[in-house]
């Protein structure tokens, strides 16, 4: 393995700015360069003006449980749109096709096919989803540094609030846990979010320079993993402090990459382009699923944590 380069970040995260990096044009896997940070979140901000997607009503979505209620999930109020708490989830994952406009909500079988659910507001710029045990779907829309709760069913949507942060890679949390997790790739660091208030507090530096990358929890080996797209590296991160621990190079050649772990078999899939993958977190070979049927590129991955009959039944 090559020598990793130690990189020093600044002191204050309030100050830290994003740091170069060599991108890897010919595909080789390299050994992530290291670095450093401290610090916490800071502050919030006013809270944005509310936009919500063709359909909206003014009530607001109310979210899953984790009992035995089969009511709605959401604010819908179109018959047969409803999601229901409990049960399986399905054989599928969730992304966005920001290459169109409006973009849209997109259902990806575990074989690569692609399946449009909705479009989203043309307003909103999701980069980032993930499902809540409790079928809870977030998004981080960039274009308000904020945290919306979103309706699979429709794509309709409401605010919960800004992070106080820049652009963060959300990632479901340990079991038990009420919060989520995240990367922010610009801080080189791990951040908790508050599904309550959308507020994200820096948990600690990663340790590694992350150009792009992504993040999903592992229920089997209680620990998110990471794959970072600059160095085409798979990781583990220590949900406590954020310290990234690098497992091997992955054999596809990364551009921004989603990641996912489906909880049905613990199966980790990634996507970078328009290109699905299943990724073996032992040895880092990343097999070709399919080419998606999407505009832009798969740049976020989400698995259900529950049923989810509208999607279900697509």
């Amino acid at each position: 393995m090559h020598d990793l380069t130690r990189w020093t970040l600044p002191i204050s995260l309030l100050a830290i700015a994003c740091n170069p990096q060599e991108p890897d044009d010919d595909g080789a896997s390299t050994v992530p360069m290291t670095g450093s940070a401290t610090g916490t979140g800071s502050g919030t901000s006013d809270e944005p003006e509310t936009t919500e997607a063709p359909g909206t009503t003014d009530e607001p979505m109310t979210t899953g449980s984790s009992s035995t209620d089969d009511g709605p999930m959401d604010g819908s109020s179109s018959e047969g749109s409803e999601t229901s708490a409990g049960g399986m989830p399905g054989d599928w994952l969730l992304t966005v096709d920001n290459g169109t406009n409006p973009p849209r909500l997109l259902k990806v079988g575990l074989d690569g096919a692609t399946t449009e659910i909705c479009s989203l507001a043309p307003t909103v710029t999701y980069t980032s989803l993930v499902f809540e045990r409790d079928g809870t779907l977030y998004g981080h829309n960039a274009a308000a540094s904020r945290i919306d709760t979103i309706n699979p069913c429709n794509c309709s949507f409401q605010i919960v609030g800004p992070t106080s942060l820049g652009s963060i890679v959300l990632s479901l949390g340990a079991v038990g846990s009420d919060e989520l997790l995240g990367l922010d790739t610009a801080l080189d660091a791990m951040v908790r979010v508050d599904p309550d208030t959308g507020l994200g507090t820096v948990v600690g530096p990663l340790g590694f320079m992350y150009g792009t990358g992504a993040m999903a929890w592992s229920d089997l080996v209680a620990t998110p993993y990471a794959i970072e797209g600059d160095n085409d590296y798979l990781y583990t991160v220590n949900p406590s402090t954020g310290e990234s621990t690098p497992l091997v190079p992955v054999s596809a050649d990364l551009t921004d990459p989603g990641l996912a772990v489906h909880p049905n078999d613990d199966g980790l899939y990634a996507c970078s382009g328009t290109d699905l993958y299943t990724v073996e977190p032992a040895s880092g070979l990343m097999l070709p699923v399919a080419t998606l049927g999407m505009t832009g590129a798969c740049r976020t991955l989400t698995a259900p944590q529950t049923a989810v009959a509208c999607v279900d039944s697509l």
